[in-house]
C-alpha cells in the first residue's frame, strides 16, 4: 500500500537506507511573482472582509436607529391618544354642564339668586313698523 507523499525506500531496514541530502532549489522568478500575487489576493480578501463587516455594522446601526425612532413615535402616539381621551371626557362634561345651565328652571333659579324678577306680560309693548316692514328686519327707527 502506497502512502501519498512518501519517499520510496532504497533499502530494507535501517542499514540499507542511505540518506541523501535534498537538493535546495533556487526560487524561481515566476514563484516570486506568485507569492506577491498571493499576498495581494490575501489583502483583497481581508479588505473585502473588512468592507463586509463595515457594511454589516452600518446596516445594524441603521436598523437600531430606525427601531428606536419607531418605538419613540409609538410612545408619543400612546401619550397623544391618552391626552385626546382625557380632552374628549372634559368636552363631554362641559357639554353636560352647558345643557344643565341652559335648562329653564336653572335660569329662573339663577335669576332669583341675582335678585331679578320676571316682567309682567302687560308691561311689555311691541311696536308695529309702518310701511310694511316685517318683524324679522327691524327698521332703523326701532333700534334707537
Amino acid at each position: 500500500m502506497a502512502v501519498i507523499g512518501a519517499r520510496p525506500a532504497t533499502g530494507i531496514g535501517i542499514l540499507g537506507r542511505r540518506s541523501r541530502p535534498r537538493p535546495v532549489r533556487a526560487p524561481e522568478p515566476a514563484r516570486a511573482r506568485h507569492l506577491g500575487a498571493e499576498r495581494r489576493q490575501r489583502q483583497r480578501s481581508i479588505a473585502g472582509t473588512l468592507a463586509a463587516i463595515a457594511a454589516a455594522a452600518g446596516l445594524a446601526f441603521f436598523y437600531l436607529s430606525q427601531s428606536t425612532h419607531v418605538a419613540a413615535v409609538g410612545y408619543e402616539i400612546d401619550t397623544l391618544q391618552a391626552q385626546f381621551t382625557a380632552l374628549r371626557a372634559d368636552q363631554q362634561q362641559l357639554e353636560l354642564a352647558i345643557g344643565a345651565a341652559s335648562a329653564p328652571n336653572q335660569i329662573l333659579q339663577r335669576a332669583h339668586q341675582l335678585g331679578l324678577t320676571p316682567l309682567d306680560p302687560k308691561a311689555v309693548t311691541f311696536v308695529v313698523p309702518r310701511g310694511g316692514a316685517t318683524a324679522a328686519s327691524p327698521s332703523p327707527d326701532t333700534t334707537k
